[in-house]
């Protein structure tokens, strides 16, 4: 006698299941589009090219010695969020991914000689910049590197504005909205 009951019940369960479903599907949040897709895109177009145009510097060393730093092409992974926030309707996020090399010499001359290789990895970086939105502009808001040296203990630190905005090739200048 039972197996009547529950054939007649399984399409309320079908029902309330489905209904569950499209009741979920208008809880998801609307996809980042317009004025703030359109100018983080150019955000990340514009860290893209600053990085690639990267240059191996030398600097002199601690144990007077010169030291050839370089830094491999960037992976530029961009994200925009959309909020529930009448302030800040968009919240993006870059994630840039490149490699620390270096190399030794006596003299600056020599350090210069030097051509970097994979034998020379110091390290692989994960940078991650957070920018908000306001509805006019995007803002950068604050930073992270994670720093993976073979044989070391990762390493986890912040990333200022300071840090971003220097000159030269440490600097991530060219990420910094306009």
């Amino acid at each position: 006698m039972t197996q009547p009951i529950l054939r007649s019940c399984a399409p309320l369960h079908l029902a309330a299941a489905a209904a569950m479903v499209a009741g979920l599907a208008g809880c998801s949040k609307p996809e980042a589009t317009g004025p703030a897709t359109t100018s983080f895109d150019a955000i990340t177009t514009a860290c893209t090219q600053f990085l690639a145009a990267r240059q191996p510097h030398v600097l002199p060393g601690a144990a007077g010695d010169w030291t050839l730093t370089g830094y491999s092409p960037a992976l530029v992974q961009p994200e925009v969020t959309r909020t529930e926030s009448t302030v800040t309707p968009y919240v993006g996020k870059l994630v840039i991914k490149d490699n620390e090399a270096q190399a030794h010499a006596p003299t600056e001359a020599a350090a210069q000689a030097i051509t970097l290789t994979p034998a020379h990895l110091l390290s692989n970086r994960t940078h991650t910049f957070i920018y908000s939105f306001d509805g006019t502009q995007w803002r950068w808001q604050n930073g992270q590197r994670l720093t993976k040296i073979p044989g070391q203990n990762d390493r986890l630190e912040a990333v200022t504005l300071a840090d971003v905005s220097a000159a030269g090739p440490r600097g991530f200048a060219g990420c910094l909205p306009r």
